[in-house]
């Protein structure tokens, strides 16, 4: 799991207030971690995925996921939001204030599932949703999200 996700993937307190604005903000962070290449394309991946259903989850949390040719390297980039954003739909109707976004190359498609599947399944814990709540620190989220122990 530590491949995928490290302490530089984990932007706290962002000033984001529309979907598209988290879409772009995590296309330009893929670019920047060396996860992709060109920024619209990875941009319209999360787009074109959320046309399909909405990523939002519940308690506050989406999943947005791209799958494209234009992502070279699997990864994991974890947002919390200085305010909550209103205009994203999830199953329990809570404003979104905590993002995982997941992205993969085409070609892994089958390990992104599964790294979906893993993080949704730790993030329906109670306990460890209200803990992600009160993280403070890059670290605390690191340590609280990692999984299978690494």
């Amino acid at each position: 799991m530590t491949r995928l996700f490290s302490l530089n993937h984990i932007f706290l307190n962002q000033n984001l207030v529309t979907k598209d604005q988290v879409f772009r903000y995590l296309a330009q962070k893929a670019v920047e971690l060396s996860l992709g290449e060109d920024d619209k394309l990875i941009f319209d991946a999360f787009q074109q995925r959320e046309l399909q259903s909405s990523t939002g989850m519940q308690n506050g949390i989406a999943m947005p996921h791209a799958i494209s040719a234009d992502i070279l390297q699997p990864g994991v980039i974890y947002i919390s939001l200085s305010k909550s954003i209103n205009d994203w739909v999830t199953f329990d109707d809570t404003k979104v204030n905590k993002v995982v976004a997941l992205l993969a190359p085409k070609d892994e498609v089958k390990q992104h599932l599964e790294t979906l599947s893993e993080f949704a399944s730790s993030l329906i814990d109670d306990e460890k949703r209200q803990s992600l709540d009160k993280c403070k620190t890059a670290s605390e989220v690191f340590n609280l999200l990692k999984l299978g122990g690494d």
